[in-house]
């Protein structure tokens, strides 16, 4: 069985609530990957528009924290995308 790494999807246990609470909490859990993707993904760009600016200018000093910027961004995505991927395992691997 071969998975597309793209294929992630979180879908937890929510027997035994009401629908509102569940329509609530699954809302939520979308809503917080969607916002901690959107802040890593501004990092990113305005890391690179410092960049960008460091290279006109010759500023070494903005091109360092520029560089360290996109690769603290890169690395909070990847924790992101890790995290998301170690959930959709465990729920597989201990789901029904």
């Amino acid at each position: 069985m071969i998975r597309i790494p793209t294929d992630i999807s979180v879908t937890p246990d929510f027997r035994g609530l009401p629908p509102n609470v569940l329509h609530g909490l699954i809302q939520l859990t979308n809503n917080a990957a969607g916002l901690l993707t959107l802040v890593a993904g501004l990092g990113i760009v305005v890391s690179l528009t410092g960049l960008v600016i460091a290279s006109f200018t010759a500023n070494r000093e903005l091109g360092e924290r520029a560089k360290g910027g996109i690769a603290v961004s890169v690395g909070a995505l990847a924790l992101l995308y890790i995290g998301v991927a170690a959930a959709n395992y465990s729920s597989h691997l201990f789901g029904n």
